[in-house]
């Protein structure tokens, strides 16, 4: 399975990484940055490429030659690559959280036959399982509070 990975900063370059650990998955990494591409350049089963992301007709071409598409670009791309992805007819799975309401999507989406899943990074994304979890277990919950540091280290 070929992934397109859309972002190679702190995030985006773990994700790459773990992909690519297993030889399961071929991963295509683009970013704007040289340098946030040279911490997985070299990883066996990636391929790497300086990208202008911002430019939504490269987008759509580079998620068409994946069978998935990975969306870890900052917060105020997000949406917009997002829409890109899915006019591309490629099912996405995105950490980039950023201000729009995704469901604003959700009639491409569908009309594509493409599935994407949004806000599925630490936070939101892990803390919303976790308490989503943690409602189920309990008869009653009062509170949540999560307090995360996004970055991998």
């Amino acid at each position: 399975m070929k992934v397109v990975v859309f972002g190679a900063g702190r995030v985006g370059s773990a994700i790459i990484r773990d992909l690519s650990k297993d030889g399961e998955f071929q991963v295509s990494a683009f970013d704007a940055s040289k340098d946030a591409l040279s911490s997985v350049s070299g990883l066996e089963g990636v391929d790497t490429a300086v990208e202008d992301l911002s430019v939504r007709q490269k987008v759509t071409s580079l998620a068409a030659s994946g069978d998935l598409v990975v969306g870890a670009v900052p917060g105020h791309m997000g949406f917009k690559t997002l829409e890109a992805v899915l006019d591309a007819g490629k099912p996405v799975v995105d950490i980039s959280f950023f201000p729009e309401d995704p469901f604003e999507l959700d009639e491409l989406a569908r009309s594509k036959g493409v599935t994407a899943v949004v806000d599925c990074g630490v936070a939101p994304g892990c803390s919303n399982l976790i308490l989503g979890r943690t409602t189920a277990e309990f008869d009653r919950v009062d509170r949540f509070e999560c307090c995360v540091g996004g970055l991998p280290v």
